[in-house]
């Protein structure tokens, strides 16, 4: 039994070196590192900032989440497409919005719908049409009956990594653009500005 004990750290250590070995430098740098807390256990904050370039409205489900649990219940908000909600309308911007700092930073990914879906109390008062992928660009005026649908098209779904494109106590500036490059109508853009403490130039 002494011997077992004497070697368990090094077949731990040989474990998990083997179980990098198989994971991607983003996967690495993901999950190593630090989601900002100041007290042990806990998480630090991030700010995002949406900048809504279109002549459109924009309708989307927003959030964070670990992505090493199934069962977490990701921080998630929406903008809606109806007057009682909270609205991101053409040519606005967002206030500053402060989220709990986690392992992926989400707009409309498939992971988040799900996580939503299955781990949320309240994922039933979720409005069904920002529930969608990516973000949906709506032209009817708020009180008309398709001001929630994505009359004009979507973006891509986003998903930024912690320790790979942003740290925590960064502010994320997201900017929706109409796209001409390519057939995908709109795009969704990001700058990452990274606290003042950080130097690394993430």
């Amino acid at each position: 039994m002494l011997y077992t004990n004497r070697w368990c750290p090094l077949h731990v250590g040989v474990a998990v070196l083997l179980l990098l070995a198989g994971c991607s430098s983003e996967t690495f740098l993901n999950q190593t590192a630090s989601v900002g807390g100041n007290v042990a256990g806990s998480a630090g904050d991030m700010e995002v900032i949406f900048i809504n370039n279109t002549p459109f409205r924009a309708i989307f489900t927003y959030g964070t989440y670990n992505n090493t649990d199934q069962f977490s219940e990701p921080v998630a908000f929406q903008f809606v497409g109806n007057a009682g909600g909270v609205t991101l309308e053409a040519e606005s911007t967002s206030p500053v919005i402060t989220l709990p700092c986690d392992r992926v930073f989400s707009i409309g990914d498939s992971e988040l719908l799900r996580l939503i879906r299955e781990n949320r109390d309240d994922a039933n008062t979720f409005d069904d049409e920002a529930l969608g992928l990516g973000v949906g660009f709506s032209a009817a005026e708020l009180g008309n009956a398709d001001a929630g649908r994505a009359t004009e098209g979507f973006s891509e779904p986003l998903r930024a990594l912690l320790g790979v494109d942003f740290p925590c106590g960064s502010i994320l500036v997201v900017r929706f653009e109409i796209n001409d490059a390519t057939d995908v109508p709109f795009r969704t853009d990001f700058e990452m500005i990274p606290p003042r403490e950080d130097d690394r130039g993430l």
